[in-house]
């Protein structure tokens, strides 16, 4: 950063504190790699800047002019952009956990640059490809056209956003809180909208062709817990990230009754000792996750993915289990490539008396002394079972 853009920022903090000093007023002023946490860029004039590459954690930008401004690859986490400018702002791969983008304008832009030289701004168009906005606060965001594809939206906060005919193709908007939100002709294909708070939302003329998370009628399912939806998203941006974001849900000895799991993925989620009974988990993926001492009774299982979960002394009498998969895991590298070895499924001492077994797979699973009266295993795998 030069000396200028320091002694233009110092003067800027005077001005806010009313002790003389100026408005920060810095069209294509360049913070690009800068590390700048906690910085107070509040009202400031910055059409066409750069940060690029910077770190300006808990940045404050409240109702800065942030025009056609470049935040490729920033880190912004739990940065303040409430009624902030940013048409035209480029977010490519920023990451953006927890910001609050609440009255901000996030319409499309174009800042020409009139300087001399050959790089143009033509590139910042409101492009956000790859954007990481998780847990972002979005609410009351105008952003009408604007551009999300395969942005991680896990946990953002939405209310009453205007993103209609947005760009939200492979977005991930796991456990968003979209409610009264308007997503009407917005591009949702292959979108997941699980467990998404999507009351209200208006998704009239929306393409959500292979979306996920919707009900059979291209609707909202089931409203969750926000408590627990807020688990979800966070467990979602920690398992897609391989721990380096968000946190693992761990819902030990907690009562999840009455709770809806099902086609949710929380994998290497932990349930020690919680109480599911009855609980539907249909079809979701619950690869390597801890049920070590949990209640399962008369859960609906059915097509779930179960592959190296632990199930130790855990009870899952009268459960559905049909078409369960509950073979080894791969172990995967720190590039999430297969090593070659596998983690089997962990059934010792569980009690499965009275189950629907029907097309499960056990192949590989650990069966030693699990009770499995009255269950019929005869149409079920059991290649390399240890019993």
């Amino acid at each position: 950063m030069s000396q200028d853009l320091l002694e233009a920022l110092k003067a800027h903090m005077l001005w806010l504190r009313a002790r003389g000093g100026t408005r920060l007023d810095k069209p294509w002023a360049d913070f690009a790699g800068v590390s700048f946490t906690g910085c107070t860029l509040t009202r400031a004039r910055l059409p066409g800047a750069r940060f690029d590459y910077a770190d300006i954690s808990s940045g404050d930008f409240e109702s800065a002019d942030l025009f056609a401004a470049s935040f490729d690859s920033a880190t912004l986490f739990r940065a303040n952009f409430k009624k902030a400018d940013l048409r035209g702002a480029n977010f490519k791969n920023a990451m953006l956990a927890e910001a609050d983008f609440t009255g901000a304008d996030l319409t499309g832009g174009l800042l020409f640059d009139a300087r001399p030289g050959d790089r143009k701004m033509a590139e910042q168009l409101g492009r956000r490809t790859g954007a990481d906005l998780t847990n972002a606060d979005l609410s009351n965001a105008v952003g009408d056209g604007a551009a999300f594809k395969g942005a991680l939206l896990a946990g953002a906060i939405l209310r009453g956003v205007d993103l209609s005919r947005a760009n939200l193709r492979g977005a991930d908007l796991t456990g968003a809180d979209l409610s009264g939100a308007n997503l009407a002709g917005a591009d949702l294909r292959a979108a997941c909208l699980t467990a998404a708070d999507l009351t209200n939302c208006s998704l009239e003329g929306a393409n959500t062709e292979l979306s996920m998370g919707l009900d059979a009628e291209g609707g909202a399912q089931k409203r969750l817990d926000p408590d627990l939806r807020l688990a979800i998203a966070r467990h979602c941006t920690w398992a897609q990230t391989f721990g380096a974001k968000g946190s693992q849900a761990n819902f030990t000895d907690q009562d999840l009754r009455g709770f809806v799991l099902a086609n949710l993925d929380l994998s290497a989620a932990v349930f020690k000792g919680a109480n599911l009974d009855g609980v539907n988990m249909r079809g979701g993926n619950f690869l390597l996750c801890d049920f070590t001492d949990a209640h399962l009774a008369n859960c609906d299982m059915t097509g779930a993915q179960l592959r190296g979960t632990c199930f130790k002394n855990a009870v899952l009498e009268g459960s559905n289990l049909s078409d369960a998969d509950f073979t080894e895991a791969d172990i995967l590298n720190h590039e999430r490539k297969p090593t070659g070895r596998k983690w089997p499924a962990n059934l010792l001492g569980a009690r499965l008396v009275n189950c629907n077994v029907k097309g499960a797979r056990f192949d590989g699973a650990n069966m030693i002394g699990a009770d499995t009266s009255d269950t019929d295993f005869s149409t079920a795998s059991l290649v390399g079972t240890r019993r």
